[in-house]
């Protein structure tokens, strides 16, 4: 009896432990979306021009800057938009406030051109993706419309830059923006500690069971 009674205190030790290790040390996961169909392209009566609606700090809220970007796009048949982000020649993404660990978006190329994505992170952290199209007669793979890219960096990513082959006045189309963030909390020195505690009286009880026996 004393045995069972000395595994059921030995599991439910190792059972609070393992809960703890979890509480402690799991990440917080958060997400953001953007399609860009939540503002109004404002066209200028006089003339149109892609730069007609410059994208800055609308998405402030959201923790991201946008610079030499503009809104384009047009009303669906219900009404809703359907807009997307034009970048011209240095399109650039900035995030402010806390840096997601995984961004990813649609991409398109005018021209059917490729698209050069750099992005880069804390702690000198750098990755880079192309997409498919154009980029030269030594590097000319098939097009692709709707190519999605992504990018992950457990350090935060920071920001992210856009170029394209031609380097034209624009270049890359994004939409359906995607980025997560996950925070890791850190835990107090007397949470860290309390493991080891927990494991030491487990051990005791264990001790004193077989001196009785």
């Amino acid at each position: 009896m004393r045995v069972c009674e000395l595994r059921n205190i030995i599991n439910h030790y190792l059972n609070v432990i393992l809960s703890l290790t979890f509480v402690i040390f799991s990440g917080v996961a958060s997400a953001v979306e953007i399609n860009f169909d939540d503002i109004d392209v404002y066209h200028d009566p006089e003339g149109g021009c892609f730069c007609d609606h410059p994208l800055t700090t609308e998405y402030q809220d959201k923790g991201l800057l946008i610079s030499d970007g503009y809104l384009v796009g047009e009303k669906r048949a219900d009404g809703t938009n359907d807009n997307s982000l034009l970048g011209s020649l240095f399109l650039a993404f900035t995030f402010v406030d806390n840096f997601p660990t995984r961004v990813s978006m649609i991409i398109n190329g005018v021209h059917d051109q490729a698209v050069f994505l750099h992005a880069y992170g804390n702690n000198g952290w750098s990755g880079h993706k192309k997409t498919s199209g154009y980029a030269g007669p030594f590097d000319d793979t098939p097009y692709l419309p709707n190519q999605r890219v992504t990018f992950y960096a457990a350090e935060g990513i920071t920001n992210i830059t856009f170029g394209t082959f031609y380097g034209l006045r624009v270049g890359a189309i994004v939409d359906n923006l995607q980025y997560s963030y996950l925070k890791l909390p850190e835990p107090s020195p007397a949470l860290l500690l309390l493991p080891c505690l927990l494991l030491a009286i487990a051990r005791r009880k264990k001790s004193n069971s077989h001196l009785r026996m």
